[in-house]
């Protein structure tokens, strides 16, 4: 990987490049196409939407970081505080809009029914909640999710660190970082996995 990096919060003005990097980074993730649909054009365009939301949530809460080079985004880390990581009332209501305009009915309830299970389990020890991890598909598999993990691990280190995935190739990093697997339930016939990784 290139020395020619910087991880650093981003603003609102970076929020439709991350939206369309976390759209493009998982668009063949399995909930994702069970949710927001087979057809990969569509399938794209709701997931940046439904991003779009989900990022401006959590860069209102100061908590959404993204690696540059040469002033260019390329990854993206979401990183919410301990007791700060369900959504009150207030942000349930600002998320509802993109909840449900970023899907069809079927696919919106479909979405609920992930996030419930997903929310249920979440753990009771205080943890930073992970995600979304994401890099551009052109820079994966040159170390930039292990640098944003290493970042993670580094600001949250006198605490829980927690996160849900879809792909058993995530599991796999995740575990090198010292996760475990809290939980792994079958969601919409696809299987997940809930991990912690306690403090060092």
């Amino acid at each position: 990987m290139t020395n020619n990096y910087a991880i650093q919060v981003l603003s609102k003005n970076d929020l439709s490049e991350a939206a369309e990097i976390c759209a493009e980074a998982m668009l063949d993730n399995p909930l994702h196409i069970k949710v927001f649909g087979a057809d990969t054009r569509l399938r794209a365009r709701r997931l940046k939407r439904f991003f779009a939301g989900m990022l401006a949530y959590i860069q209102r809460k100061d908590s959404l970081y993204g690696v540059f080079v040469d002033g260019s985004l390329i990854g993206v880390l979401g990183m919410l505080p301990p007791r700060r990581c369900k959504p009150s009332l207030v942000d349930s209501l600002r998320l509802l809009p993109t909840l449900l305009s970023s899907n069809s009915p079927i696919g919106t309830l479909r979405l609920a029914i992930w996030l419930t299970i997903w929310a249920n389990i979440d753990s009771v020890t205080p943890h930073w909640h992970l995600g979304p991890l994401a890099v551009a598909p052109a820079w994966q598999r040159q170390g930039i999710g292990s640098r944003l993990l290493e970042y993670a691990c580094s600001k949250g280190n006198d605490d829980s660190l927690y996160l849900e995935t879809d792909k058993l190739s995530n599991v796999e990093l995740y575990q090198r970082f010292g996760f475990t697997t809290l939980a792994a339930p079958t969601i919409l016939g696809c299987i997940s996995w809930v991990m912690l990784r306690h403090p060092s």
